[in-house]
Order: C-alpha cells, then structure tokens, then sequence
C-alpha cells in the first residue's frame, strides 16, 4: 500500500487537499461511485420505540422509508461519539442519501456510557435488530438484505454487531436476529487492545485496558472475525489523530485473511472530523458496495 504524507506548505494548500479527492481505495481501483438515484423519501417514522418494555430505557429511532416498490433492503444507521455523546441527528443526511438509493433506513440512539458500559450498546443495537425483523411485514422490509453503517464509535457498533455469534440472553424475546448482509464502516476503532489510558476507551469498558484484557478482547471487532463474516467496507481518514489509521489497515488485512470480502478507502489529507463531514466520496463508494453486497440493479421506476 503506498501512502502519501502530508507535504511542506501553506494552510491553503491544506485546506485544498483536504477538499480534493486524494485518496486510495484498495480492491475495486476502476469502481466508478454510483450515480445518485431518483427514488424520493415517502415518509419518515420518527422517535420509534425500539426496545423491549423490560429494557432499562426506553430508545428510539427514525425510521426513512423510500418511495418504492419493496420488500425494502434495510440499513442500520449507527451514530459516534465515544459511545458517551453526540445524536443520531448526526447521521440524517447519510439516512436520507441511502433512501435516494432504494433503501429503507433505521437510525438508531443507544444508551451512552458510563453510565452503561460495554456490552449494553451492542445489545442495544441486538434489539433494532430483532425490531427490523418482527416490522417486516409492517414496513416491507426484506429482511434477507439488512445491512449496518456507523462511523468512529458507531462503526465499531456496527461492524461487532454482524460480527459476533451472541452475547447475553437473545433480544427481541428469543428470536432470531436478522443475518447482516454488508458493514459499512467509517473512522472505525477496530482493536479495543489498542487503547490504555484511554478516557474515552476506559469510560465506554468501565476500567484500564490491563484490568480486563479479556474484557477489551471481546468488545473489539477484529477478534470476531470468521469467515463467515458479512463484507467490510472501511473508510478512514489517514491523518486521524483521534483513531489512527492502523485501526482500519490492520483491520482490513485481518479481515482478508480471513476470507472475509472487503474494501478499504483511506483519504491522505483528512482527519477524523473531516473525513466525517467532507466524506461524500466515501460515503458514495460505500453506497455503491452495498448495491453490489445487495445485488441490487438499480432503476428510476418508482410507485
């Protein structure tokens, strides 16, 4: 892999790149983004009880339908923040870009540490989706094409969750979970064993890496990796201080020796906010991965 480092200049020269569109993505080199569809939102379902009355809190989601002829393929929208903060406002305008393609969009809240520590987000998200299959029939989903999408917290969220066999009681009062079909992965912390000292890594686990290594073991999704593990599309910015690229890189590789599809797209000159908000890129490719994941041909035909 061959990596472009920041050269000697101006703030403007910076700011330019940053906006430019250097980058490398690993497998598909001449795979042109998608083009963006015509499918419009038909309605959004909002503040959506997804859990169980038993649940320790209530949380919530919108729910993004298209205008379309289903049964919908669905994607699990997962928000960052250090699993302590931020909303899944921060995820509508991917929402709404992904229902422009043809799908039906979950954008989930979770309950934040530390009051709640790890495994409860990933339960959380066990939940949606046990609620996406038991609403199947009521929103047209296609419950054979559910796929996850989070970024920085939210991805590691979203990549554990299609990752790991179970963890505590089964949700959705013992049924099943919905097999996931693709992750699509953004600024992704990959490898928990990486952390120590960390506040945000030790607030979310609820003590020090060396404290509970087996603990940190289990809450990272590059431990999970089989090779019966739905396929992987990673983005990172390569100057993120916040989450180092390595936690993509590595990730990348250990998924492929595993067998595991997957795609890796690194942008030089972004950092972790940037590559959040100037992502558009990115979040094009990644959408294009999920058409082909969904085997989906896309059409303008709408209802």
């Amino acid at each position: 892999m061959i990596r472009s480092r920041l050269p000697q200049g101006s703030l403007l020269l910076l700011l330019c790149a940053m906006l430019s569109g250097c980058y490398t993505h690993l497998r598909d080199h001449n795979q042109e983004p998608p083009a963006d569809a015509a499918y419009t939102l038909e309605r959004t379902v909002e503040n959506i009880v997804y859990t169980e009355e038993s649940w320790p809190q209530p949380l919530r989601a919108d729910l993004y339908l298209p205008r379309k002829r289903g049964p919908h393929p669905v994607v699990l929208v997962i928000h960052g923040g250090g699993w302590a903060n931020r909303s899944r406002d921060d995820m509508v305008d991917v929402s709404r870009k992904l229902v422009r393609h043809g799908y039906a969009v979950m954008n989930v809240s979770y309950r934040f540490a530390p009051r709640f520590t790890f495994p409860a987000q990933l339960q959380d998200l066990q939940q949606a989706l046990a609620w996406i299959s038991q609403n199947a029939d009521r929103f047209n989903f296609d419950t054979d094409r559910v796929n996850t999408w989070g970024y920085s917290s939210g991805a590691h969220l979203a990549a554990l969750v299609a990752s790991i066999d179970s963890v505590g009681p089964p949700a959705g009062g013992g049924d099943s979970l919905p097999r996931v079909r693709a992750v699509v992965a953004g600024g992704i912390p990959s490898d928990l064993r990486k952390y120590s000292g960390s506040p945000v890594v030790t607030r979310f686990m609820g003590g020090d890496r060396d404290e509970m290594p087996d603990r940190y073991a289990q809450a990272s999704p590059v431990y999970h990796i089989s090779a019966d593990d739905p396929p992987v599309f990673l983005y990172h910015g390569e100057l993120d201080f916040l989450v180092t690229d390595d936690q993509a890189t590595d990730y990348y590789e250990a998924l492929k020796q595993r067998g595991v599809e997957t795609e890796l797209y690194l942008h030089n000159w972004r950092g972790h906010m940037t590559m959040f908000l100037f992502g558009d890129d990115a979040e094009n490719r990644a959408i294009d991965f999920l058409n082909r994941k969904n085997s989906r041909t896309l059409t303008v035909t709408q209802q």
